[in-house]
């Protein structure tokens, strides 16, 4: 998961010149207890969307009123920053359209869409208005579970004189809902989140024609979004401590403000007069209680972009020069997680942490500044094109820095046959407002609980530590990028192209652990032992210990190996058979790990109270992807009736998955649980009872290589075009429903069954 996370949040998405940020996403509410970055919820249906440190949500984007796309996977030009997985760069459509109206359905989607783009007055300009409504279920067999989304658009261009601009005004709904399931009568599940949202765009291009300058463009957009998503249910099996304790080191009981003392008459709890007047306790959670909790996000974008576009040229070779700076800026205005008083979200698995609300408008805006300039040069050597394009990146955001060189060239190896290019680039992703103002990790402990129904008589003393979690050390993510490929041409007719690549990352981001995430702090319980002259009871300290109190905070450890072959070979068009052939396919594989140590804390005896951390060195285990597959893409069409079909077939020669370890069941290392110490674990320990449950002997089948067995699924798409006005398209994936099953490796005798099953949809279009 965090692999997928940290692609998709490298996943530039470029609308009209300016990105779509999910920067300031701060739903990730449990990161410091467990590591994730996933809401309570973990699903999208509690955001509403997206979740934080990943990639926006691409559900609120239509695609009927698309112009073009284009997908940049290799080395992107370096005005493009805050990337480095590639970038989806998406035009709008503006101008005159007819009025076009569209109908699509499948098992799980309904859309509707209209679109109409008409000239205002002479040298007015036009403007182009589209909407469009989604209805998505993922199961039929859930109809309690969906979204739907409803977008408008309104796009207006024109010419002034040497300059040329187009605006544009997003207006956004989406909601997510997820009733309770009527055959789940224990826990009554039920989260959604609805979200409305506004971006505002404009870019222009102003013709300067003035020796070099030729040109500058701008880019500038605003976007604001409004969250409001909740999650409740009946929380089974939750007993937990509850405190709403926010002074770090102090001491407080189940009624504010009332202090309880041992037998000595020291006084055991602290509350300080702020706590007693904010009405600060602690609270035993009962077994079973329902549970209901908001979270409301109010996220802010804004984005700036000028560039200056140099050229020149003499004879057979031209030079073209850009340079410019960009400015982002993401925040969020909500309130954040709110539950009422004394009925919190339920406990994570990290049972000594404990949930605060926190107002996200405290939180300062991420700001992210870009310089950049590029040179691209065309010339003819030795009667062969050649082309070079270099640039040059600076990124700076709050104290981190990043410089991105970037180069791409190619050269005609035979004129008109054959080309060698190849690239070399280093692209950065900031970090999001999660990852450089994360939670705090709080560790609520219980010192005594009486386990009491009757409130008089209910006594709890809990004790509570606040520690940061934020990283200084926190470095921007890059990815260095390596291509060489060929391109062939055959007959002035027939192309093929092979790429090979590879990309490194060492630093993606994740929520990680290191040694400063284990804090070893005094674990103390006491009973009572009497009771004082007033009759308020008094306490002995029955047990002084220690245990490790762990939280998780942002790093730099993620690590990724991604490379392979991708090929492309186009026949193109045999008029004879009015059939067009298109092949292509690719082998990948990739490596991920974790670059930093591994810790395992495991209890002894059944508890955790004085338990050591056992340290594995970094890269404990690799985790490799790889596979290969081809399709062939046939197109048939008579231009005479509007009729076309394709038929694709997607041949899946294998799928493979392995994992390498590096002494994954010794310990290197252990954090002491007497003093804290890092001390060396020798193999003699593994035989000591004192720390024999420290070493783990683990199943030698985690070295199997799982492999899948060779598919093929056929996919079919017909249209037709009806008269001069409307258009009719059906298809069907996987249209013969083959799902062979596929025998396990690890798991003798069992099986996994392989391919999507039969999916089928329809569209109309029409023009008026």
């Amino acid at each position: 998961a965090a692999g997928s996370d940290m692609n998709s949040l490298g996943t530039a998405i470029i609308i009209d010149g300016s990105p779509v940020s999910n920067n300031a996403n701060m739903e990730g509410i449990s990161s410091a207890m467990n590591g994730t970055s996933t809401t309570i919820a973990g699903t999208s249906t509690f955001n509403a969307g997206s979740v934080p440190n990943s990639g926006v949500d691409v559900r609120s984007i239509s695609t009927d009123n698309i112009e073009s796309i284009e997908v940049i996977r290799g080395i992107p030009s370096v005005q493009y920053g805050d990337l480095t997985s590639g970038a989806v760069i998406i035009n709008s459509k503006a101008g005159t359209e007819p009025l076009t109206l569209r109908f699509k359905t499948d098992p799980k989607i309904y859309q509707a869409s209209l679109s109409k783009g008409f000239r205002l007055a002479p040298h007015s300009g036009s403007i182009h208005v589209s909407t469009d409504y989604a209805y998505s279920n993922a199961k039929t067999t859930e109809s309690y579970a969906n979204y739907r989304r409803v977008n408008l658009k309104a796009v207006y261009s024109n010419t002034f004189n040497r300059l040329t601009s187009t605006s544009s005004l997003d207006l956004r709904f989406g909601k997510d809902t997820r009733n309770p399931n009527p055959d789940d009568l224990r826990s009554r599940l039920s989260s959604g989140g609805q979200s409305y949202g506004y971006r505002i765009s404009t870019n222009g291009t102003w013709s300067a024609n003035a020796g070099w300058l030729k040109s500058i463009r701008y880019d500038l957009s605003n976007s604001f979004t409004l969250k409001d998503s909740f999650k409740e249910q009946i929380c089974a099996s939750a007993t937990s401590l509850y405190t709403n304790n926010m002074v770090d080191g102090t001491i407080v009981s189940n009624v504010p403000g009332r202090d309880y003392f041992d037998t000595n008459g020291e006084k055991i709890t602290n509350f300080t007069q702020n706590q007693v007047a904010a009405g600060t306790f602690a609270i035993f959670m009962p077994d079973s209680y329902f549970s209901h909790y908001d979270f409301y996000s109010r996220e802010m974008n804004t984005y700036a972009k000028i560039v200056a576009n140099l050229f020149k040229s003499w004879g057979t070779t031209s030079s073209s020069i850009l340079a410019g700076i960009d400015f982002k800026s993401d925040g969020n205005l909500g309130r954040g997680l709110v539950y009422p008083e004394g009925t919190p979200p339920p406990h994570s698995t990290n049972a000594d942490s404990g949930y605060r609300e926190r107002p996200l408008y405290d939180i300062p805006f991420v700001n992210q500044f870009g310089f950049f300039a590029e040179s691209s040069f065309k010339t003819v050597f030795l009667d062969r094109a050649f082309n070079l394009s270099a640039g040059l990146r600076y990124d700076l955001v709050e104290r981190m820095d990043a410089l991105s060189p970037r180069i791409n060239l190619s050269y005609e190896i035979v004129p008109r046959v054959l080309n060698l290019r190849g690239g070399y680039g280093i692209t950065a992703k900031a970090p999001t407002a999660s990852y450089l103002h994360p939670n705090n990790a709080y560790c609520d402990q219980t010192l005594f609980n009486n386990d009491v129904q009757s409130p008089q008589d209910k006594i709890v003393i809990a004790s509570t530590r606040i520690f940061d979690t934020s990283n200084s050390r926190l470095e921007m993510a890059k990815n260095r990028k390596l291509e060489v490929g060929l391109d062939l041409t055959i007959a002035s007719r027939y192309s093929l192209k092979i790429t090979f690549y590879d990309e490194l990352m060492r630093n993606g981001y994740t929520f990680g652990s290191d040694f400063d995430t284990f804090v070893l702090l005094p674990f103390l319980t006491y009973t009572i032992s009497g009771s004082d002259a007033s009759g308020n009871p008094t306490f002995d300290l029955t047990r002084a210990d220690k245990k490790f109190f762990r939280f998780y905070k942002p790093m730099n450890t993620r690590y990724e190996h991604n490379m392979g072959v991708e090929y492309e070979l186009n026949l193109g068009r045999f008029d004879a058979i009015r059939t067009s052939f298109f092949l292509n396919g690719a082998w990948m594989r990739t490596q991920s790990a974790n670059a930093g140590y591994t810790f395992d804390f495991r209890p002894r005896s059944g508890s955790y109270v004085g338990t050591n951390v056992s340290v594995y060195d970094p890269f404990v285990s690799r985790i490799n992807y790889e596979k290969f597959l081809t399709t062939l893409r046939v197109t048939h069409n008579i231009p005479a009736i509007g009729f076309a079909v394709t038929l694709s077939s997607q041949f899946n020669v294998f799928t493979r998955g392995w994992n390498d370890y590096n002494n994954d069941e010794l310990p290197q290392l252990f954090i002491s649980a007497e003093d804290g110490r890092i001390t060396e674990f020798t193999p003699a320990m593994a035989d000591d009872p004192a720390f024999r449950y420290m070493y783990d002997i683990k199943s030698p089948n985690r070295f199997t290589v799982s492999h899948t067995i060779p598919t093929l699924v056929f996919n079919l798409n017909i249209s037709k075009e009806i008269g001069s006005k409307m258009t009719a398209s059906f298809f069907v994936n996987n249209i013969f429903n083959s799902r062979p099953l596929d025998p396990s490796e690890i798991s003798i005798g069992s099986y996994s069954e392989l391919n999507a099953p039969m999916y089928f949809g329809f569209e109309l279009k029409v023009k008026i």
